[in-house]
């Protein structure tokens, strides 16, 4: 992005970056928030983010050294890192932008931050998060300079929920009525972790990591989605549910659990054959809709009321 010597402003913005990462403990992806919050353009005008502030503190060009065989390649392969060692350094090849002594300290440092650090060691940092702010958040994971990216938990935990049930963190009642979403989000976990218990040798719950919803697999083959509804006032007092359809779980069979009017607890469920509408939809209390499928009395008929 920034060449050696560069104009004055792109200079004092490296020197920034390496003050907020030695002096402040800004993390690599904090320095990138707070560089785009301060509305300072990268290269074309896109936004920071990890590589492009990593690539800056960490390239010797900036204590004024010349670097040759970082990287080698025979015709027609890939490229592969040269280990530092092997470098070929040419120092005093530029004005420096920062002395030698900074230049240091900075990969000390980030040899020290997310690469490096253990999976405690992040749990360690939403822990501290979590009593700070009494409840951690994407936005808050994004925006605090001394908690890694919500990228880097989705790549150690498979999603940044896991991580807050690795520290204690997301069981229903835990979210308030704002977290309506996420706390329907963990009573649906919590259904589909508590069926896989009732039915051991029957279920198994099938994730694809990421961002994939949690499915049932039936001892058979046959894979079961769950939608759980949460409760509305469709009209003055009349209570209804909403369905959000999944498009890609439609054609499955579906286990709809109805939330309560506080959407505190579940209701009922039902088993149905799959979803016939593609989007959002609202059922009342004794909804014709719902005779498609099969009530049950209790969870422990799910699996007679899958078979029918």
């Amino acid at each position: 992005m920034i060449l050696v010597p560069g104009p004055a402003n792109e200079v004092q913005i490296v020197r920034e970056m390496y003050r907020m990462l030695t002096s402040e403990g800004f993390t690599v992806h904090g320095i990138a928030t707070e560089l785009n919050g301060r509305g300072v353009p990268y290269t074309g005008f896109s936004t920071w983010d990890y590589q492009a502030v990593f690539g800056i503190l960490a390239h010797p060009k900036y204590m004024g050294c010349h670097v040759y065989g970082r990287t080698s390649c025979r015709l027609y392969t890939p490229s592969i890192k040269v280990p530092q060692s092997d470098w070929i350094v040419a120092h005093g090849a530029f004005r420096p932008v920062v002395d030698e002594a900074t230049f240091v300290e900075a990969q000390r440092m980030l040899k020290g931050r997310t690469f490096n650090k253990s999976n405690e060691e992040l749990l360690d940092s939403l822990r501290s998060l979590l009593a700070r702010e009494g409840r951690p958040s994407l936005r808050l994971v994004k925006n605090s300079p001394d908690v890694p990216s919500p990228s880097t938990y989705r790549l150690r935990f498979g999603s940044l929920r896991r991580a807050y049930q690795c520290i204690g963190y997301g069981r229903p009642e835990q979210f308030g009525p704002i977290d309506l979403r996420r706390r329907t989000q963990a009573l649906r976990e919590e259904l589909v972790a508590s069926l896989a218990t009732m039915f051991p040798n029957d279920l198994s719950v099938v994730r694809r990591g990421g961002r994939w919803r949690s499915r049932l697999r039936v001892r058979q083959g046959l894979i079961v989605s769950v939608i759980v509804a949460r409760s509305i006032k469709i009209w003055k007092e009349t209570v209804g549910w909403q369905i959000d359809p999944v498009r890609h779980e439609r054609k499955y069979v579906t286990l709809l659990a109805r939330l309560d009017t506080e959407n505190q607890a579940f209701l009922d469920f039902y088993v149905l054959p799959y979803i016939d509408r593609p989007r959002r939809f609202h059922i009342r209390m004794m909804d014709s809709w719902l005779e498609r499928g099969v009530r049950l009395e209790d969870l422990s008929f799910f699996r007679d009321g899958v078979n029918k």
